[in-house]
């Protein structure tokens, strides 16, 4: 009798064992011309890098290797506020896009998770996570952009010239011509007001703010929108990434674009969210962004500049070369975000 108990005993861990590796066994995937063969499979993706960027590289992805997708636009803060509620069952593998400094807490609050792309190592290691957790594909400075056409017409003749550094924007002739977002709700406007932090010193840029507030004539829920804005005259100045507003010039509105120097920066990351619905094809998405080919393919759609360095500038311009501010650091301004936010609340 105990000798029949042992065997069944054994069978049955015999069983267990079998069963577990099976469920731990990874998928087979082929290759072809570079890119893995995902037909059948599907991924979801939630989206803060502009609607046109989202869906090319997503329809890039499917056209490469087949696998179909899904994906929903939000603001930074609206996917992060989304991927936080869901934490417990995840509707979706992927987060690309948005500022880094989010890429920095999902990876504190243990919402993403390590993955070490092909890629990893072409990347230098400013645009990306040391340990693995989020990687950039694309890189761009804050930029200040003038509407020409204004200017010409109203205040070329008041002899003076166009605002090239952050201070010029304290000029009371500019009071509610100026259009920015707010930081509560737009990485954008979160970027400038952390990366200037840094660079002042924290007495320095409330003093800063306090007088750029009241130049300002609307804060935008996002941080395209004043380059928008600006390009119709609605404003005569707008501050936003120099990206969008390569973009909207690209577009043929008559817009001047000025780096100003110890500007803020942001890498449009991605991470993979942890215990994704569609298992390792999140992977497959991180190795496809930051493939050399497919990152100059939509640098030439976002005006973004590439992190790899052995892909071309945006109209001959790599970001090394601007006079940002390199020393900004993102993991501070994610673990500054809440003091931050109050201190822009509470200036007046």
């Amino acid at each position: 009798m105990k000798i029949k108990q042992i065997v069944w005993i054994v069978l049955i861990i015999f069983i267990f064992l079998n069963m577990s590796a099976c469920s731990k066994r990874i998928e087979r995937v082929t290759f072809k011309d570079g890119y893995p063969d995902l037909k059948g499979r599907h991924i979801v993706v939630y989206v803060a890098s502009r609607d046109e960027i989202g869906s090319a590289i997503l329809e890039l992805f499917k056209e490469k290797t087949g696998c179909t997708y899904e994906y929903l636009k939000m603001s930074t803060q609206e996917s992060l506020a989304r991927i936080r509620s869901e934490r417990k069952n995840p509707k979706s593998d992927i987060f690309i896009g948005g500022t880094c400094d989010v890429h920095v807490l999902m990876k504190k609050e243990n919402l993403s998770e390590k993955y070490i792309s092909k890629n990893y190592y072409s990347i230098p290691d400013r645009y990306k996570d040391k340990d693995g957790y989020w990687i950039g594909f694309e890189a761009s400075p804050l930029s200040i952009v003038i509407n020409k056409n204004r200017w010409d017409k109203e205040f070329s003749c008041k002899g003076l010239e166009m605002p090239k550094t952050y201070d010029d924007l304290l000029n009371p002739i500019y009071k509610g011509e100026i259009v920015i977002s707010d930081p509560n709700t737009s990485g954008t406007a979160y970027t400038m007001l952390a990366s200037l932090t840094q660079s002042m010193g924290v007495d320095k840029v409330k003093e800063f703010f306090k007088k750029v507030k009241a130049n300002v004539g609307e804060f935008t829920t996002n941080g395209y929108t004043p380059g928008q804005k600006v390009a119709t005259g609605e404003y005569l100045i707008g501050i936003n990434f120099l990206s969008d507003q390569l973009l909207i010039e690209d577009s043929g509105f008559n817009v001047v674009t000025n780096v100003p120097k110890n500007s803020g920066w942001s890498i449009d990351a991605i991470s993979k969210i942890k215990n994704g619905p569609n298992g390792d094809i999140g992977k497959y998405f991180i190795d496809f962004c930051t493939d050399k080919e497919v990152e100059e393919t939509l640098n030439n759609i976002s005006f973004a500049m590439s992190t790899r360095q052995d892909t071309k500038g945006i109209r001959g311009i790599k970001l090394d070369e601007l006079d940002i501010y390199k020393d900004y650091n993102f993991s501070k301004a994610s673990n500054d975000r809440e003091w931050l936010i109050n201190m822009w609340n509470d200036l007046n």
